[in-house]
């Protein structure tokens, strides 16, 4: 038990030091951090759908044809 709660207290205090040395050492203000953070996100939204898309056309590509080579078949028997 002493053990844990030694582990919770380095790992408590830990968070702590690290959250007080970012905030000590950021480069910008809490409205420009905050900004940043909300355009990074927007971007990454954008990148994922975009990837989604490009990825949905692959797929929706590869169905085509997979049906293209199914119904060829069909048409042979």
């Amino acid at each position: 038990m002493r053990r844990l709660l030694a582990f919770l207290g380095g790992v408590l205090s830990g968070g702590a030091i690290g959250t007080a040395v970012a905030l000590l050492f950021t480069p910008r203000s809490g409205d420009s951090m905050r900004q940043g953070v909300r355009s990074r996100y927007a971007d990454a939204i954008k990148a994922g759908e975009a990837a989604a898309a490009q990825k949905r056309a692959e797929l929706e590509a590869q169905l085509n044809e997979i049906a293209g080579v199914a119904l060829d078949t069909v048409d042979q028997l």
